[in-house]
């Protein structure tokens, strides 16, 4: 709760990692550059969440006082998928969430290769580690056959961003998109040339240890 959102969240005692994000949240430091501009998205826009993650993004963006966002997340980690299904509830379903994976086709199936998070003794060490299989789509086909183009995209993908954005074609060279907020990670810095080349700018960039953040607007 600030003065900008009323919001949530459900803290499994089992993860501190979002117990951690939250309060950082809370007291404004977590990712400080995407929520300023989060909550500079204007009213009536449409914001595509990629890698929505337990919904927090998603969640500051729908439930902003005076302003009516329509977002949509998308994510396909199992357990933070579970959380952000939970999250949506509480907040009385604020924005739409697909579990899928985001990337430059649609109908496939992609291996998801992750940890658990938590320690089960009898079957490993420390954190367990699985895969498995989740159908693939692409957000020109997610916005032909929603009949739904965003304003407004973020894309926090660890890595797969490169996948994300060769999805996006008909979205990139189209009218209706004007700011696309990215972390890209140093194997794909390449991307951000790729970007512009669809009459995008960079307003601002910040260099990370482990990927750079680029706010693009046309």
């Amino acid at each position: 709760h600030n003065s900008h959102i009323n919001a949530a969240f459900y803290v499994p005692l089992f993860n501190h990692y979002v117990s951690k994000d939250l309060d950082e949240l809370r007291c404004g430091r977590r990712e400080p550059n995407l929520y300023r501009w989060i909550e500079r998205i204007p009213d009536g826009s449409v914001l595509f969440d990629i890698g929505t993650n337990y919904g927090q993004e998603s969640i500051w963006a729908s439930c902003q006082r005076n302003k009516t966002i329509l977002t949509i997340g998308f994510d396909c980690g199992l357990l933070t998928s579970h959380f952000c299904a939970l999250n949506r509830e509480l907040n009385n379903r604020a924005f739409e969430f697909v579990f899928a994976a985001v990337g430059s086709s649609q109908g496939e199936m992609v291996t998801i290769t992750t940890n658990s998070d938590t320690h089960v003794r009898r079957l490993h060490k420390k954190n367990v580690p699985y895969s498995y299989q989740v159908p693939c789509i692409s957000l020109d086909g997610y916005a032909t056959d929603s009949d739904l183009s965003p304003t407004h995209l973020k894309i926090d993908v660890d890595g797969a961003e490169a996948e994300v954005i060769a999805g996006a074609e008909e979205l990139l060279s189209g009218n209706v998109l004007r700011e696309i907020f990215i972390e890209i990670d140093h194997v794909n810095c390449g991307l951000a040339e790729r970007i512009a080349e669809y009459g995008f700018t960079i307003a601002w960039q910040n260099n990370k240890s482990e990927n750079t953040e680029y706010l693009f607007t046309r």
